[in-house]
């Protein structure tokens, strides 16, 4: 009697181990999918507030997903047109880490659920970028503001920005 309560005893486990083999599969596919959409929602976003302003630099943003200690991390990549990694800390310039993390700011407040008042509230977001793409900037702030209805608010002690209010229709 003990050697087939036994036997079905670990019939059960095995068929818990099974179930829970399969349910760890679904979790995985749901998390790369989840992990596939953030990247592109994420990744569309700064992508393009960096080509907007330094266009002429062609600048992607990945978001590379990787397991590390049986966990999934993840890190902001910045790509060049070659295809080749940038280091952000190290090799970039001109404010495009003031303006990635501009870009970053919206699509964290864009994927945000249930949705919160579409306000940014700002302070010199763009105080390292170079004069030469202040244009740029301003033009994408209009564009993105009318476009995601987003109103932002913004601290700058630089005068190209100072009277953006008064040209920027918000929606």
């Amino acid at each position: 009697m003990a050697v087939a309560t036994s036997k079905s005893s670990i019939d059960d486990l095995r068929g818990q181990y099974e179930a829970a083999l399969a349910a760890k599969e679904i979790v995985q596919q749901v998390s790369m999918e989840c992990q596939e959409a953030c990247q592109k929602r994420i990744g569309y976003v700064v992508t393009r507030c960096l080509q907007a302003v330094f266009g002429d630099q062609a600048l992607s943003f990945l978001l590379v997903f990787e397991q590390k200690r049986g966990q999934t991390e993840v890190r902001g990549v910045l790509v060049d047109a070659e295809g080749h990694e940038l280091d952000p800390l190290q090799s970039c310039g001109g404010g495009i880490l003031d303006v990635a993390a501009f870009g970053l700011r919206l699509a964290c407040l864009m994927l945000q659920r249930p949705q919160p008042a579409r306000v940014l509230i700002l302070d010199e977001p763009f105080r390292f970028v170079s004069s030469h793409y202040r244009s740029n900037v301003r033009a994408l702030l209009s564009e993105l503001s009318q476009e995601m209805g987003v109103q932002i608010i913004m601290v700058t002690h630089i005068e190209e920005f100072m009277d953006f209010e008064n040209r920027l229709e918000i929606a």
